[in-house]
């Protein structure tokens, strides 16, 4: 199950602290703290990698060397997004 930040939207407390429950699930979550009502916080450093995709027509053993060495550079790096 992922991991979910919130923080306490009270100004006194504003702590902040992880949940876990179902991506389905959209829980009212009170601060262990004072009580008062959280929010979910998005977290602002995730990355996503992904390989790149080379398209071709036909079966990949039937390319030219040429083409064939653009498709495993490019397999071999990632794109960032």
């Amino acid at each position: 199950m992922p991991r979910y930040d919130y923080k306490c939207r009270n100004e006194n407390c504003s702590k902040s602290f992880e949940i876990t429950h179902s991506i389905f699930d959209e829980p009212e979550i009170n601060c262990p703290v004072c009580q008062s009502f959280c929010t979910r916080q998005i977290s602002k450093n995730v990355m996503f990698e992904t390989p790149v995709d080379v398209e071709w027509e036909k079966d990949p053993s039937d390319l030219t060397q040429k083409s064939l060495d653009k498709f495993n550079k490019a397999k071999k790096r990632k794109l960032r997004w």
